[in-house]
């Protein structure tokens, strides 16, 4: 259609027509590219725009293509306990079939779809296998420090700035004699 706009291409898409349907042939990609999309969770990610490095192997076999390699980048986020900023770099595992439209599976194989990918025959796009693999590599509760004291519970001073850092606790049952002892001093 004449006008019509194309979204944009996903960084993380290979042309695998030298590939396909060619079991035993392989090649290997090496690229640095901006992440497509935020690559992890609400609390840390890497962010949308930041340099992803990926090395991948792609193996031709008789159900589609095999994926496998790493991906680096840095992901950034807020500390669990004190809210500072944090960066943590992150190595993540890749791997995924991208099987072909037309393999049929036996039921009991149905369960097993967890880390296959649809291929069209012509191009693959990672981000869903980089994004699932990053994820899993980052922690549900990231920290600037692993021995990080957060914060004060009751005025929330960052406690490491502070290492003496306390309030007087006054039992409650003796709080109607301390407003005895503050009106006798005015």
């Amino acid at each position: 259609m004449y006008g019509a706009h194309q979204p944009a291409a996903s960084p993380l898409q290979f042309s695998l027509r030298d590939l396909a349907r060619r079991p035993g042939q392989q090649r290997e990609e090496s690229l640095t590219s901006p992440a497509p999309t935020v690559l992890g969770t609400d609390v840390i990610g890497v962010p949308q725009g930041d340099d992803v490095e990926l090395d991948v192997s792609f193996e031709s076999v008789s159900d589609g293509i095999w994926v496998s390699g790493t991906a680096r980048a840095h992901a950034q986020g807020e500390c669990g306990r004190c809210l500072d900023q944090v960066t943590l770099p992150v190595t993540a595992t890749v791997q995924g079939l991208f099987e072909y439209p037309d393999v049929v599976r036996a039921d009991e194989d149905q369960d097993d779809l967890e880390d296959v990918y649809e291929f069209s025959g012509d191009i693959i796009d990672l981000e869903q296998l980089v994004r699932d693999a990053v994820a899993t590599e980052l922690p549900l509760t990231p920290l600037c420090e692993p021995d990080c004291p957060g914060l004060c519970d009751q005025c929330g001073a960052r406690l490491a700035d502070e290492p003496d850092h306390a309030h007087e606790v006054i039992d409650p049952r003796w709080s109607a004699l301390q407003g005895l002892t503050e009106t006798k001093e005015s």
